[in-house]
């Protein structure tokens, strides 16, 4: 239940960056580039950027990908009219410009061949200077498309980050004025003019293409229209049904509190305090298995063989060296420990802690060392379920689990409709909830008494004296070194060897206790080394983007 109350739950992206930018603490202020339509098709366009650095830095990085039959050519970059060394990968363009917390202002010029496409009746600029793969923030992005000459018949608009953003000037310069562009955003501009403008262009298709680009245009704007309309809609809707998950988080919540106070009310009224050593409602391997929340070590394997031992069912040969008196266990999990310690590790009913050893050296025999451990660990958590110490609550579970979707259509609702807090809230309530559906249980009451009684055991052993000790019963002495040394709790720990050093070495009375001390830590020792050995162990980089533009173009900014 406290990891129930104490759930704070962190929804968060993980944003790969190249390795550049992790380098280097930017950000661009500004940024105009201008395209220069000439009448051969071509674009002369000049950039200017406005870094502001933290930090050293060694210049910035560009990333320009030409569309499909287009090519990018004659890169070159300036501060100040004094030009700067460029460096090509590919796609990404390095200018190496060094420096230390400053604010500097590139300009970079380049050519895109063909990046006016001619049609019968207009020639169309269609182009993305940035896509998703850009790795920057523009803090200010203006572009203006300049025709070859002045004129007056002119189509514009933007899509994604440009939309709604084209401004069509008396000359024919049309300016989009962005704004504000996030990193990861696509923003394609499309500006046509009279294919008159661009006599020495080649004609990409002889056919009539003005009604396709005026009819895409409206087309957006529909859409643009719907969209708002949309998110118009669900902003109404947001609170609403932020609110009803809310409510039914808190409810479940109050439900899990009613729950356990009715449990703690029942336990306090039927707890009865043991004397030292708690009564076995189970054997010490489920009761290990259960106050260890199912964590199964060498410790608990320890502890289990030890256990076979103060039964009777194993004889302690020598401090190394066990043999079986009979093979008619309490519980199926000790016959599994039988048989694998003793037929399949040892040989005929004998183990010697030697055997762990050489068959654990041995690779080929890992696989099948885990599978006989699982299949001892699986009987000793059955023996667990049949004694119902924990209420598991599966079918209101699978209810919240199979609730909690219908949040998921109104998280990618909001997110796709640009509402982000209201699709934060929603993957927040989301993960509340599956967290929630996987982790609510309680104890009933006999689990909880049971807890509670080794719970004061624990307390009370480390601060027991030597006559109390001594007056103890030898089962009950056995019982309380076995579940320390299966705990594996530090205090425990420290009064068994307290104990160890107490113990008179000639007294008969104590020679069986002493004994169990002394072979625990060979056992443990030998176990460890066996799952340490056995257990098998197993264990990206980047590039510029391919572009995700129209026409496989874009592009992006950086630093380096």
């Amino acid at each position: 239940m406290k990891k129930i109350f104490g759930l704070v739950i962190i929804i968060f992206s993980i944003l790969v960056f190249p390795i550049e930018s992790l380098a280097v603490d930017y950000s661009i202020d500004n940024s105009r580039i201008d395209a220069y339509l000439q009448p051969d098709g071509n674009v002369m366009v000049t950039e200017k950027h406005t870094y502001q650095f933290e930090g050293e830095f060694n210049g910035i990085t560009r990333t320009l990908i030409p569309k499909k039959n287009t090519k990018i050519i004659d890169v070159t970059a300036e501060e100040k009219g004094s030009k700067l060394d460029i460096e090509q990968e590919d796609n990404l363009y390095k200018i190496h410009r060094k420096g230390e917390n400053e604010t500097i202002t590139i300009e970079i010029f380049y050519t895109i061949e063909n990046g006016v496409e001619v049609f019968s009746d207009v020639a169309q600029f269609y182009w993305p200077f940035f896509d998703e793969s850009n790795e920057s923030d523009y803090g200010n992005m203006n572009i203006f498309v300049h025709p070859p000459e002045k004129t007056g018949n002119v189509i514009a608009y933007g899509k994604d980050a440009a939309a709604d953003s084209a401004d069509t000037q008396r000359d024919g310069r049309v300016h989009f004025s962005m704004g504000q562009v996030d990193s990861g955003a696509n923003g394609d501009i499309r500006v046509a003019y009279d294919a008159s403008l661009f006599p020495n262009a080649p004609i990409a298709k002889d056919q009539a293409m003005k009604q396709d680009i005026l009819a895409d245009k409206e087309n957006l704007e529909k859409e643009q229209a719907a969209f708002e309309h949309r998110q118009d809609l669900l902003s109404g809707m947001a609170p609403f049904v932020i609110g009803v998950f809310v409510f039914y988080l808190l409810a479940l919540l109050v439900y899990a509190v009613k729950q356990r106070r009715a449990v703690q009310l029942e336990v306090e009224h039927q707890y009865v305090s043991a004397h030292f050593v708690p009564d076995l409602m189970m054997s010490l391997p489920a009761t290990l298995s259960f106050m260890k929340s199912g964590l199964f070590d060498a410790n608990v394997l320890t502890a289990s063989l030890l256990d076979l031992v103060r039964k009777g069912y194993v004889k302690k040969e020598r401090e190394d060296t066990f043999s079986i008196i009979h093979m008619q266990t309490d519980y199926q999990h000790e016959n599994i420990l039988l048989d694998w310690l003793f037929y399949k590790i040892g040989n005929d009913g004998i183990f010697h802690l030697k055997d762990l050893k050489d068959y654990t050296d041995e690779e080929s025999n890992h696989e099948t060392y885990w599978k006989d451990f699982e299949a001892w660990r699986q009987a000793v958590k059955e023996e667990v379920k049949t004694h119902r110490l924990i209420d598991k609550q599966t079918k209101l579970r699978t209810i919240i689990g199979l609730s909690s979707i219908i949040v998921v259509p109104f998280a990618i609702l909001f997110g796709v409709h640009e509402l982000f807090l209201s699709m934060f809230l929603a993957i927040l309530l989301f993960g509340a909830l599956l967290i929630f559906a996987a982790l609510f249980r309680y104890k009933t009451v006999k689990g909880a008494i049971l807890y509670k009684q080794w719970k004061e055991f624990q307390e009370k052993y480390p601060a027991m004296n030597d006559k109390d000790w001594q007056d103890l019963h030898n089962d009950d002495q056995k019982q309380a070194f076995i579940y320390s040394i299966g705990l594996n709790d530090k205090q425990l720990d420290k009064k068994n060897e307290q104990i160890k050093e107490v113990l008179p070495q000639n007294d008969r009375y104590n020679a069986d206790i002493l004994s169990f001390l002394l072979i625990a830590s060979l056992v443990q020792n030998q176990f460890e080394d066996s799952h340490t050995v056995s257990a098998a162990t197993t264990s990206s980089g980047g590039s510029p983007g391919g572009g995700a533009g129209v026409g496989g173009g874009g592009g992006g900014s950086g630093a380096f």
